[in-house]
């Protein structure tokens, strides 16, 4: 029976590298490291030894194939921006249209790939785009060199870390120079607030014109509003809720030029809430007239074109002391066990009784007054067709017409109107439309709007 024993591998060389040289050749003995060895006879030990290389090897192979980026991962991809077109893809990396088409067979080739979608590059349009030779493709000097985060450029070029060795492959760095894009007529610049939009948001787009004229913009069934004189211009509307995953098209028309048209991409969040709600007594028996004529009354207001931007700096909450937030923007609604029909126009801030509910930015009171649905309400006209609305306050603070400055007090936390509780319940539209208030405010679009219009938001 075989006696095991451990020894250090600088042994193992010094006692076997003159009888059995494939061993020496195959092994790497600069680092020291315990082994398992068993003492036997010579042939039963080459042999041994010789399904230990084929293994070595069979191994060493595999890892290779794992760690080295496949042919397709050697591509480059590039996400859409506006005015990004087969022909002005083609035109900017040097390659035929039909190679952009053959890589990206789930996109329609007579359309415009939607903006905030991933394109694959063919190898030669990669090259185009800032491929660099390095002699040992050195993903860390590369992102050193050109100021980028060296995780981001091994992402990039496909590597699992920057750290490791590429090898003589080309890195893909970004590229600065200017890039041909087909815009609409008249502008140099086309900017989007989101790449890739979500339900529930205010949208829009900001540009630089080249030459001055009346522009009209639709996205997907929404009509733009559009701000701006001369060259600085703005889109905006608002997509509700119930907006949906799609492709919608945002046609941008200048003068009497032909309008320009490409999709944008949207994703459904994935984390809405979903409330079930059970409606009793005279709860259950609401008005549903009134509701309606309510309704329609504010609506009036909401769709009004209402001039420029009356606010200078970001909004702020309306409620500076809260206990929680009790339901989201976009939450879904079933009541007494019907379908999710319905959701959450707004948010509602739980507070005490009397907390001090305040204006989150400067605009014009357009609503004071106690509503059969919204109780206590103060609604304000920010400029742009963006409108907040306070509800089911017990007490108000301004009357309508008055200019209210960010902090104001308007009213006081109450439980008014339809309400199971002391609440605020905050609105933000945009263009008519239902938006997430918090989202707003996480976004910047309100300073991203006066950038736009080359006004200063501190």
């Amino acid at each position: 029976m075989a006696n095991f024993i451990t020894q250090r591998v600088i042994d193992v060389k010094q006692e076997f590298c003159g009888g059995h040289s494939e061993f020496e050749d195959t092994t790497n003995f600069s680092e020291p490291e315990t082994v398992w060895l068993y003492q036997t006879s010579s042939d039963e030990y080459n042999a041994g030894m010789k399904k230990w290389i084929v293994s070595v090897l069979l191994l060493l192979s595999i890892i290779s194939i794992i760690t080295e980026p496949t042919a397709a991962q050697s591509n480059g991809s590039l996400t859409i921006q506006p005015g990004d077109s087969w022909t002005a893809l083609a035109m900017r990396f040097q390659v035929p249209e039909s190679d952009l088409h053959a890589l990206n067979p789930h996109m329609n080739p007579r359309r415009p790939p939607a903006i905030g979608t991933e394109v694959v590059l063919p190898e030669t349009a990669v090259a185009q785009s800032g491929m660099l030779r390095r002699p040992m493709g050195d993903l860390l000097a590369t992102a050193v060199a050109h100021q980028v985060s060296p995780w981001s450029l091994a992402i990039r070029n496909g590597r699992p870390s920057p750290y490791r060795a590429n090898l003589y492959r080309p890195v893909l760095v970004p590229d600065a120079t200017s890039i041909p894009r087909d815009l609409p007529t008249g502008f140099s610049r086309l900017e989007l607030s989101q790449v890739v939009g979500t339900p529930g948001q205010a949208v829009g787009f900001r540009a630089e014109m080249d030459a001055v004229g009346e522009v009209t913009a639709v996205l997907g069934s929404n009509e733009m509003d559009v701000f701006g004189n001369g060259q600085f211009l703005v889109g905006l509307t608002g997509t509700g809720a119930f907006f949906g995953t799609q492709q919608p098209v945002l046609q941008i028309q200048s003068g009497n030029a032909p309008p320009w048209r490409q999709s944008w991409q949207f994703r459904d969040p994935t984390d809405w809430e979903y409330q079930e709600l059970t409606l009793t007594g005279t709860a259950a028996q609401i008005d549903q007239e009134s509701i309606a004529e309510e309704r329609a009354r504010l609506f009036e207001i909401w769709e009004q074109n209402s001039g420029p931007a009356q606010w200078d700096a970001p909004f702020q909450l309306p409620v500076n002391s809260y206990l929680t937030i009790s339901s989201t923007f976009g939450a879904r609604r079933s009541y007494n066990g019907g379908p999710y029909r319905s959701y959450h126009e707004g948010v509602d801030f739980a507070a005490y009784g009397g907390t001090p509910v305040l204006a989150p930015a400067r605009g014009t009171v357009v609503v004071a007054e106690f509503l059969y649905v919204r109780g206590g309400a103060v609604i304000i006209d920010h400029g742009l067709g963006i409108y907040s609305g306070f509800y089911h306050m017990s007490s108000l603070a301004v009357a309508p017409g008055d200019m209210v400055t960010p902090g104001q007090i308007v009213g006081e936390v109450g439980t008014t109107g339809l309400s199971t509780g002391n609440h605020l319940h905050w609105d933000l539209l945009v263009d008519g439309i239902w938006i997430d208030a918090q989202a707003w405010l996480d976004q910047g679009m309100d300073c991203w709007i006066l950038a736009g219009l080359n006004q200063p938001c501190p």
